[in-house]
């Protein structure tokens, strides 16, 4: 669809009678959205809104809260017992990280994991070939 000079004119006539976008789309045959696009680039006066609003009770606007300083929020202590002998702790949370008594698993890793051979097990799952089930 081309906008021609005389679709263009026809547009102007429409638009300054206050047809609808959609009723000038229809005369014109393009979408009322063409029809809307092309006002908006010729800078006709904008249409008033087809929305009615019920003169209704009106509600009331919240009044704002007092102004809250936010607290810091407070770091969770994450604490790891460490084997002996200076090998690597295995690093499986243990709880929530938000609680006080959150920490890590701390037992002997396995070499080359961060985890111990029991968090190895959960950690590290395998899926059989034609296995359906969610690891």
């Amino acid at each position: 669809m081309t906008w021609t000079d005389e679709r263009i004119s026809d547009l102007i006539r429409l638009w300054d009678s206050g047809h609808s976008a959609s009723h000038i789309g229809k005369v014109l045959g393009v979408s009322k959205n063409a029809v809307i696009g092309k006002a908006h680039r010729l800078k006709l006066p904008p249409r008033p809104s087809p929305i009615r609003r019920s003169p209704g009770p009106r509600i009331p606007k919240p009044t704002p809260m007092a102004k809250r300083t936010p607290k810091a929020p407070s770091r969770p202590v994450f604490r790891a017992t460490r084997p002996r002998h200076g090998a690597p702790a295995c690093l499986w949370p243990i709880g929530d990280p938000g609680d006080e008594d959150f920490h890590f698993c701390g037992g002997t890793t396995v070499p080359g994991k961060p985890y111990c051979d029991e968090h190895c097990a959960r950690a590290y799952v395998t899926r059989v070939r034609g296995d359906t089930r969610a690891a």
